[in-house]
């Protein structure tokens, strides 16, 4: 017998008398950040890593709600009210797993819903088919609204503006099979945002309400705090999709 051999049989038994020999400690996973941004020439990318997506209405989410990692405005405000109404919502919508009527609006063809239970889906359906996946959200205890569709399953469409028309955009969006908010990071015309997003791979996307206190959003920073991406709050924003990580 080889000396290594023999003492090797000398010491695996006393191993497994002591249980074995020492556990590897186990090596953490990094944790991802709050959101994960990519910087591109004319668009910022936000990716936030959530556990959960609601719709809030009537008020904005609070910045010393820890859990929130990233909100913006949703859907479409009808009118400049002083007291908030559901009706005042561009198309119905669901909120906390509550199914609202809101009011026909022309430029949206497109759905997204969120449920733990089915994740995300984005659904080319105009005010009238609406109803039914987002009664389904509801049901799971989900959320959902309307807006005007960007990209559907790959396919392009046109889109709420002119492709001329410059201003800052935003898209609630899929790419790479992540949820992402895509913003314009300068004015740009409408076509150019498109393009941008086409670039990207975007595979479904439906528009963000914007303008002047519309834009209003943050996210929340590795270290806790909130950096405003615009920095006026609007009065009269009536809705938001909120990520959480809980």
């Amino acid at each position: 017998m080889y000396p290594m051999t023999k003492a090797l049989n000398l010491i695996l038994p006393l191993l497994f008398l002591l249980g074995g020999p020492p556990a590897r400690p186990a090596v953490p996973a990094p944790k991802q950040p709050p959101v994960r941004i990519e910087r591109h020439d004319s668009v910022t990318v936000y990716y936030p890593d959530f556990t959960r997506i609601d719709l809030a209405t009537g008020t904005m989410p609070a910045k010393d709600e820890k859990d929130v990692v990233f909100v913006c405005a949703a859907s479409f405000t009808g009118e400049c009210l002083d007291e908030f109404r559901h009706t005042n919502i561009a198309g119905h919508h669901v909120s906390s797993g509550v199914f609202h009527e809101g009011y026909k609006c022309g430029p949206n063809n497109g759905v997204f819903t969120w449920s733990a239970k089915r994740g995300w889906h984005f659904y080319n359906y105009s005010h009238k088919n609406s109803e039914a996946p987002l009664r389904a959200a509801a049901k799971e205890g989900g959320m959902g609204f309307c807006q005007s569709l960007l990209f559907n399953e790959g396919k392009q469409f046109k889109g709420c503006f002119k492709p001329g028309a410059s201003n800052r955009y935003r898209a609630l969006c899929e790419i790479g099979g992540k949820l992402c908010v895509v913003d314009c990071a300068r004015s740009l015309p409408f076509g150019s945002f498109m393009s941008a997003l086409k670039k990207l791979g975007a595979r479904n996307a439906v528009y963000c309400d914007m303008g002047t206190g519309w834009n209003y959003s943050w996210y929340r920073k590795e270290d806790g705090s909130v950096k405003e991406i615009f920095t006026t709050p609007g009065r009269y924003t009536t809705n938001w999709i909120v990520f959480y990580r809980e």
